[in-house]
């Protein structure tokens, strides 16, 4: 039996031009493709600015640190997602709080934030799941009035609408990925966008060891370290990637619509099978999931 594959890529010939024309140039890493490409994402979901790392996982937790907050701070998030949604929190001597998730949707509960929040709820994580925006409306109610950060993870969520606006400005920061199973893919990558130039600034320090200059800005070997930050640079060689990649962005969603369709159109009469249930405020970009059980749909 063929195994499925966890996720299959989309690389064409264009991807591999524009891969090979970087590594015929003068720049594989720091170079002027990751800014393109940043401009890219920014142009994409409409956000101010972007900062573009080496993963998901990094973008998390660069989102984290540069809220810097207090040793032992509780930042609220959902248990049904990707182990970086909570370990990001404990990267940072923070810790995560899970509040349940809603069933229709799969996405975190406001009412069952509410509930978890404390003296010491400094920040909430929400999650789109399988590409669902969250009730964002009512998340950022609650962080408004117990004056608390909001960190948007939209690794599944690229292209996502709520209330007929893409996904990337509701939060303070939004996080992406571009692993290969995402909507397009650097290979390894991720993005954080803000609409906030304070928090740009200390991002773009925490990617590059808190140095605040890259190195062909740099006399020599002259280092200001600002903050303690980590190696999260992402190449050139996976920036033109990505930026050929969105040009084909709004197809690879459609693409996968007409594939969620498919499966919504072949399960929906199956008792043991319910399909996905999506908000109608909402445009769902990515996963179709669907819970598999013994008794009547749900």
């Amino acid at each position: 039996m063929k195994p499925i594959p966890y996720g299959s890529h989309s690389i064409d010939e264009d991807d591999i031009r524009a891969v090979t024309n970087v590594l015929k140039g003068d720049f594989l890493t720091t170079g002027p493709a990751v800014q393109r490409f940043e401009s890219a994402l920014t142009s994409y979901v409409h956000a101010k600015y972007a900062v573009a790392v080496s993963s998901g996982t990094a973008a998390l937790d660069i989102a984290v640190a540069a809220l810097e907050l207090p040793k032992g701070s509780e930042i609220i998030t959902t248990p049904f997602t990707f182990a970086a949604s909570a370990n990001c929190a404990l990267y940072n001597h923070c810790m995560p709080i899970f509040a349940d998730i809603d069933p229709a949707t799969y996405n975190i509960d406001p009412e069952q934030i509410r509930k978890k929040i404390t003296k010491k709820t400094k920040a909430i994580i929400y999650v789109d799941y399988a590409g669902q925006p969250c009730k964002i409306k009512e998340i950022r109610e609650i962080a408004e009035e117990k004056n608390i950060f909001l960190i948007e993870d939209a690794c599944h969520a690229l292209g996502a609408e709520y209330n007929g606006k893409r996904i990337g400005t509701f939060a303070d920061m939004s996080v992406f990925s571009f692993h290969p199973v995402k909507h397009i893919t650097t290979g390894e990558g991720g993005a954080v966008t803000t609409e906030n130039e304070e928090l740009y600034g200390r991002l773009k320090l925490l990617r590059n060891h808190g140095i605040d200059k890259n190195p062909s800005e740099r006399v020599g070997y002259s280092y200001d370290m600002k903050l303690l930050g980590k190696n999260y640079r992402i190449t050139d060689i996976q920036c033109e990637l990505g930026i050929s990649q969105f040009k084909k962005a709004d197809s690879f969603l459609a693409r996968r619509g007409e594939i969620a369709k498919q499966y919504n159109d072949a399960f929906e009469k199956m008792d043991t099978i319910t399909t996905p249930f999506v908000l109608p405020h909402v445009k769902q970009r990515i996963a179709i999931k669907y819970s598999i059980h013994c008794g009547q749909k749900e």
